[in-house]
């Protein structure tokens, strides 16, 4: 036994080196991926305002490019009368009115700033504020601008405020017909409704915040967290969600701060000392080290100064959540004083002792025993589970206790909720749901013994277009009932659509975590207090605009991309990174199935499939039962028969023992 205790004390002495370096190894790492990720946060929300802006400065500049705009412009300008509302003013307004989706104002402005026509007469004849004009100069040198939020009463001289509410304008040079410069065409948007719904569908994890500010240290954008800055008196009691031009970037006020303004907060400190420089240079940072946000609260942030759009971007993070992972490696230091003693008293507790204090045993949740676990998401673990009475198989459902937020858990009850209202064959169906001891949100639902779509390509290959048109019918039969209720899926993708064995291909569409109800106020909005999710790739190009703006076409859409990958085996659009993806997925045309394809595609299911991934919604089916019809007559011409399946499951079973063993489904 002397021996043996030597032995624990050398083993004592080793555990706690390696602790201690590894303490501080992993300090610093989880500093450094803290700050990539802010960074990625940061250039992704940069991303999407590009992307976003550069959408209306194509409206705008097709609409100034019109001959009839130009002309007509082009006699507004020359004319030697004042500025007013006559026929031929009222003509180009109603000319232009459709121009630009979403703009809820519009306007002309001469090389010296005065509003030469307006939708709202009282404007004509004013004169911007020197700050606007300045901003305005590139587009008299052919460039287009957009001007950020501002209130219109400072925008405009000596102009009471004409809208409640801040506006963004695109301004795009209107060129005669020699080619000069000659006006100003702009287009007004609510900064509160697309500008700010462009950062509210990036907030990131429980805490995180993206927004906008000027060079005033202003929020341009709505907060997440309203219902504390009412408390402190940052917000009037009666706003909803706001702060656009109605918040500064500075510290809760303090005693110290009684006779004087509060300084802002770090990062604004940092973020305007750089608005200024040189406007080749990316000017960007990153503040690790936790500091008081508006709220007073402890946040960790990165910011990006934007000098084309007279503004920055910000992303912030509560520091108690953002260094999470440090408190458990602080835990884990002290555990590992807490084994050193564990290997030493190891040598004296009995093993009797130990099996009372660590029984064996399955684990179970309700009535259910977990049998094994088969499936892992962002918030929920997924296990294979017999009932405790009816010994029916189950796959159970579990939410994370990580995700057991507010936010999360009304996720969860919506989820299975709607998908208890479905009860098509091709529809997975939902058993029990309830709240464990623990509080360990849960349901239950029907277990298939099958593969995924995913799968099914990735270790098989494409699929024949009989099967495809097969496995599709179904998809878009459980989707016609979906729909039918008003309810819209929004997630489907090969790894939500499972194919049960030795049932003839069943499919059963599952996962219905995103799912939107169009006449529930309240899945509205859950739907924009949440992030944009879901899976790019299958994504159609109104959802990534706006995710709580996809309708049923939204899902055409998706089984149009799933169908290509039934086909050919292959991604939609093969591109290096997620933004190229986006890309592609609003401006690029889809390729037609059948010129991937390795084995021969009907036309009928190409142009199907072709329609279905049109990026004007308007261009699709218009509803699954119109696919269901089509892909009827894919299969009177050419079926999947149960004898075919049959035979293709029994050589892929085959082929899978012959490996190294069946793989978990």
């Amino acid at each position: 036994m002397g021996r043996a205790r030597l032995v624990a004390l050398a083993l004592l002495l080793v555990a706690l080196g390696i602790g201690l370096w590894s303490y501080y190894r992993l300090r610093e790492s989880v500093y450094e991926l803290r700050a990539g990720n802010l960074q990625a946060a940061l250039d992704a929300q940069v991303n999407a305002l590009d992307v976003w802006v550069g959408n209306i400065q194509q409206d705008a500049r097709r609409a100034a490019a019109k001959p009839e705009v130009r002309r007509r412009v082009e006699a507004l300008v020359a004319s030697t009368h004042p500025p007013q509302t006559d026929d031929a003013t009222r003509a180009l307004i109603e000319l232009l009115a459709d121009s630009s989706e979403g703009a809820i104002a519009l306007h002309l402005m001469d090389p010296h700033g005065v509003i030469l026509m307006s939708r709202f007469p009282r404007y004509v004849g004013r004169r911007v504020s020197p700050d606007v004009r300045a901003r305005l100069a590139p587009v008299f040198r052919n460039q287009p601008v957009f001007i950020r939020p501002y209130h219109e009463s400072e925008r405009v001289i000596e102009l009471e405020e004409q809208f409640p509410h801040p506006l963004v304008w695109m301004e795009v040079p209107v060129r005669s017909r020699a080619g000069a410069v000659i006006a100003s065409l702009g287009f007004g948007y609510r900064a509160d409704e697309q500008f700010a719904r462009l950062f509210q569908a990036a907030w990131p994890d429980r805490t995180g915040e993206i927004y906008a500010f000027d060079a005033h240290a202003r929020l341009l954008t709505e907060i997440r967290h309203a219902a504390q800055a009412r408390e402190l008196g940052l917000l009037p009691a009666e706003a909803k969600r706001s702060g656009v031009l109605s918040l500064q970037l500075r510290e809760p006020p303090s005693s110290a701060d009684a006779q004087g303004t509060p300084p802002l907060t770090a990062l604004a400190r940092a973020a305007l000392a750089r608005s200024g420089a040189d406007e080749t240079q990316i000017h960007r940072g990153v503040l690790l080290e936790p500091y008081r946000n508006y709220l007073g609260v402890d946040v960790v942030g990165a910011w990006r100064w934007l000098p084309e759009y007279d503004m920055g971007v910000a992303v912030e993070i509560e520091a108690a959540e953002a260094y999470a992972p440090l408190r458990y490696l602080n835990i884990g230091v002290a555990g590992v004083v807490v084994l050193m003693l564990c290997i030493a008293a190891a040598l004296f507790i009995p093993r009797a002792t130990l099996t009372r204090w660590f029984p064996a045993g399955a684990r179970r949740v309700g009535p259910y025993r977990l049998l094994a676990q088969i499936g892992e998401g962002a918030i929920s673990d997924v296990y294979l589970a017999r009932h405790k009475y009816l010994k029916r198989p189950a796959a159970l459902k579990i939410l994370k206790l990580s995700a057991s937020t507010d936010e999360w858990r009304a996720r969860f009850e919506r989820e299975v909720q709607l998908a208890a209202r479905l009860n098509h064959p091709n529809t997975i169906a939902v058993y029990d749901y309830g709240l464990a001891e623990g509080g360990t949100f849960y349901y239950a639902m029907e277990y298939v013994d099958g593969l995924s779509l995913a799968q099914l390509v990735e270790r098989h290959g494409p699929v024949p277009a009989a099967r495809a048109a097969h496995l599709l019918r179904q998809v878009c039969s459980s989707l016609a009932q979906a729909h039918a209720q008003n309810i819209v899926h929004r997630d489907i993708k090969p790894q939500n659509i499972m194919v049960a064995r030795n049932s003839g291909d069943v499919v059963k569409v599952l996962d219905f975590g995103l799912v939107k109800h169009l006449d529930e106020e309240e899945t509205r909005d859950l739907t924009r207090a949440l992030r944009i999710l879901g899976t790019p790739l299958y994504m159609s190009p109104e959802r990534i605009r706006d995710a709580g703006a996809a309708d049923a076409r939204a899902d055409i859409y998706s089984v149009g991309a799933l169908g290509f990958f039934l086909l050919t085996g292959r991604r939609l659009y093969e591109t290096a990174n997620d933004h190229d993806l986006t890309y592609h997925i609003l401006h690029v045309p889809a390729p037609r199935a059948s010129a991937f394809a390795a084995q021969p595609v009907p036309e009928v299911l190409d142009d199907l499939l072709y329609r279905c991934l049109a990026k004007n919604p308007s261009d699709r089916p218009a509803s699954a039962q119109e696919m269901i019809a089509v892909l009827d007559k894919v299969l009177a011409e050419d079926a999947w028969t149960r004898e075919q399946s049959d035979a293709w499951w029994r050589s892929a079973s085959a082929a899978e023992h012959a490996g190294a063993g069946r793989p978990a489904d």
